[in-house]
């Protein structure tokens, strides 16, 4: 990474059933069509999400081949330590996370500048811990997720600012610390 110019990441990922795709409080998934076409997603920063979509919820839900996953407190707490245990192992940092029941969102720099890849990492490390935990194998997170980059101070600010301010903070992390 050039360290003269600022760069992080927003990262987010939903718990597995919890916000799929034509959901009633709107998506960034492909809209199904029937006949079995599709809209591209939309997400792009400033782009609202697409609006529910019933026979896109119904398909999606079908399709389902684990429980919905509602983390505890207790569950939450794992996670948040596993993310910084795994930043540590990359000498990355963790600016701000929230782990919610439902959802993740991460605010990481000192990474890769690539999104899927750190996502990867911090979902992969997580869900093990999860699986371990539990003694069980288990589907705890949806497929993919959001990478926002962030490359002026001021993005960096607003990113921690959302995090911080997000409603039903189960577990989460301030500047590599646990809290």
């Amino acid at each position: 990474m050039n360290s003269e110019q600022p760069f992080a990441l927003l990262i987010t990922w939903t718990c597995y059933g919890t916000w799929l795709p034509g959901d009633p409080r709107g998506h960034v998934s492909d809209t199904l069509q029937p006949g079995g076409s599709r809209l591209p997603k939309r997400n792009t920063p400033g782009t609202p999400y697409a609006t529910g979509d019933e026979y896109t919820l119904l398909e999606a839900q079908q399709r389902q081949k684990w429980p919905m996953v509602h983390l505890t407190r207790d569950q939450a707490q794992a996670v948040v330590e596993r993310m910084v245990e795994a930043a540590e192992e990359r000498h990355w940092r963790i600016l701000r996370a929230a782990v919610m029941c439902h959802h993740v969102h991460v605010v990481v720099t000192d990474c890769p500048d690539d999104g899927p890849a750190v996502r990867r990492v911090l979902k992969g490390t997580t869900q093990a811990r999860l699986s371990e935990r539990a003694a069980a194998p288990c589907r705890w997170w949806t497929k993919k997720g959001s990478d926002r980059y962030l490359h002026t101070e001021e993005a960096i600010e607003n990113a921690v600012r959302y995090v911080a301010r997000q409603k039903g903070i189960l577990a989460e992390v301030v500047d590599m610390q646990v809290v």
